[in-house]
């Protein structure tokens, strides 16, 4: 017979097995939880300390952290983007956006769900708090994108005003704006507008017609290229037939036989004297994307520039109507500098954009994100203070053979966010030029992926329609162009610790002041003959593509434009800068 003592036992024991199980059944999400919230400490590396918010690109104060698959960010660093709030009030800490706010109570919410992907509470860290992406998405409405962060561990944050925006609205950032007086022009440069451009002469639908192409768009379009082959003759037919449509040609002239061909000969002469018999303008776009390595020229920028510098004297000689165009692919970036003939030997500095749904036909190379503008900045923030920039090709996919799938939204994003802000952005582009082809049917074997045409889909038409219809997009020669300019600066820099750093080319090559490195701690600026010391902070950020990454050598903006006196002002999150 059981004694009295372990009866008791017996009972305490059963009804504690009693209470725990139904602890678990009523509340296993606080106990997963709980266990979930301690079972690690945060971890504070591996993510990089640049985030976007909104576009802009901004330094931390204290680095992204990490804990059973959630990332933190610090209270301060969310209170410096978003312009959150905080109350703090003894063990009672309320973050405020608008209308939104979460309350922490001795460090967790306590109207929290406790569900099971949910973390209740912050973490405390050198005395930091940081706060659980998921308070930040859920309590306070911000949307904290981790798609890149196998890849470039970069963290991106929408604010709830931008999320409700169309998504080629959304993550515009901020521009740089620098106004310039007296700016003598290159040949035939608008400065009003950008000529309206395309390529249709493998578009089967409209039969190859400049004016179906020209009817349809509602849009007579300035200029049209064609592709010609170095040893073909000039395609004087061809250029009447743009003449007639209202426009003026572009010649894509591409060596393809390599450089060794291209010599001052007969060949070469009778060329030039074609072209400038025309009595018209005419963008020459010599060996185009050399900076790449599929051309037959690619990897020869020694010879490239020799044989440049020829074809550009023999064209001043006979056709002075000619404008050379150097032109290159959007990436690789590293190779595009050295192929560079000069200033002297170039019209206009132009770049090939595609936006496509995948890499290379690669169904694991998704490049959907990628933004057309973006995809711009390098080739513009590089050159554009010293050439006006051409787009000389941009397409967007459709349908690819990749995934077998239509992405008619996707063209209509893509479409519509290069056309509707290029011109209000990136003043300094004066030409772009469509590539309306159905590659499934047109493109070589092996290139047979992407169709990018625009006149088969009425929705793609539609969106190209609407945004090239403005007086910005221009249909003819602009005569006698304004004097004044405004040149513009966008992605090459950041925010960091309430200052805007901009990368030290921009401060060299748009504001003409002389910059010297001094150590990697600060640099030397000097302009009019006064010099000053500033502080440098690096930032590595994105690249457009390819999840690669470009390193930022910051200088803080404000406080040069004070030291040396230059007027600036606030606009809409924009800075313009008079000179």
């Amino acid at each position: 017979m059981m004694s009295k003592q372990k009866l008791v036992l017996s009972v305490v024991t059963a009804f504690f097995l009693i209470c725990l199980f139904g602890i678990i059944i009523i509340e296993p999400a606080e106990i997963w939880n709980r266990i979930k919230h301690n079972s690690e400490k945060m971890n504070v590396v591996g993510y990089s300390d640049n985030v976007v918010y909104d576009g802009n690109h901004y330094k931390l104060l204290h680095p992204i952290g990490e804990k059973n698959g959630s990332l933190y960010i610090s209270l301060p660093d969310l209170k410096a983007i978003t312009l959150v709030e905080t109350e703090e009030n003894e063990d009672k800490l309320t973050i405020s956006y608008k209308d939104r706010s979460v309350t922490y109570n001795n460090g967790l919410i306590q109207n929290c769900n406790l569900a099971k992907d949910e973390m209740c509470g912050y973490e405390i860290i050198d005395g930091i708090i940081y706060v659980p992406d998921q308070s930040v998405e859920k309590y306070l409405g911000f949307q904290m994108d981790f798609f890149y962060d196998k890849q470039t561990n970069t963290v991106s944050i929408k604010s709830p005003e931008e999320q409700t925006k169309k998504p080629y609205h959304q993550e515009l950032g901020s521009t740089i704006f620098v106004h310039k007086e007296n700016v003598p022009g290159e040949k035939y440069e608008p400065r009003s507008g950008i000529y309206l451009g395309g390529y249709v002469l493998q578009d089967e639908y409209i039969n190859t017609s400049m004016n179906t192409f020209n009817k349809l768009t509602g849009k007579t379009h300035a200029s049209y290229f064609r592709y010609v082959g170095y040893g073909k003759p000039f395609p004087k037919e061809w250029a009447e037939d743009v003449i007639a449509a209202g426009g003026f040609p572009q010649v894509a002239w591409e060596p393809n036989n390599g450089l060794d061909e291209v010599k001052d000969d007969e060949y070469l002469r009778q060329f030039a004297k074609d072209a400038g018999e025309l009595k018209v303008p005419i963008l020459l776009r010599y060996a185009s994307e050399m900076n790449g390595t599929w051309t037959f020229y690619s990897g020869h920028s020694e010879q490239y520039i020799e044989k440049w510098k020829l074809v550009h004297e023999v064209m001043e000689e006979e056709a002075p109507n000619v404008m050379m165009l150097w032109n290159v692919f959007t990436m690789p970036e590293s190779t595009i500098d050295e192929f560079y003939p000069g200033d002297e030997y170039v019209d206009y500095v132009g770049v090939n954009i595609y936006n496509v749904f995948y890499h290379n036909d690669n169904i694991e190379a998704k490049s959907d994100f990628e933004d057309p503008l973006r995809l711009l900045d390098y080739v513009y923030n590089t050159y554009s203070h010293k050439k006006p920039i051409v787009i000389g090709e941009f397409g967007a996919t459709n349908y690819t053979v990749t995934d077998g799938k239509h992405h008619d939204d996707f063209a209509v994003e893509k479409i519509t966010r290069m056309y509707k802000y290029l011109p209000e952005l990136y003043p300094r582009v004066k030409f772009i030029y469509y590539f309306d082809v159905n590659n499934l049917v047109n493109a070589p074997e092996g290139r047979k992926i992407n169709n990018y045409a625009i006149t088969e889909k009425k929705s793609i038409l539609n969106a190209y329609a609407a945004n090239t219809k403005s007086g910005s997009y221009l249909s003819s020669i602009e005569e006698n162009p304004d004097k004044s300019e405004t040149y513009s600066y966008r992605d090459f820099f950041f925010y960091y610790d309430k200052e805007l750093y901009v990368d030290y080319k921009f401060v060299q090559h748009y504001l003409d002041m002389d910059v010297k490195e001094n150590s990697g701690k600060s640099m030397k600026v000097t302009h009019n003959g006064k010099s000053i010391e500033v502080n440098q902070e690096n930032l590595k950020i994105d690249k457009a593509a390819f999840f690669e990454k470009r390193e930022i050598k910051g200088l803080p903006l404000m406080e040069i434009m004070d030291a040396f006196k230059i007027k600036y002002t606030f606009e809409n999150g924009d800075v313009h800068i008079s000179l």
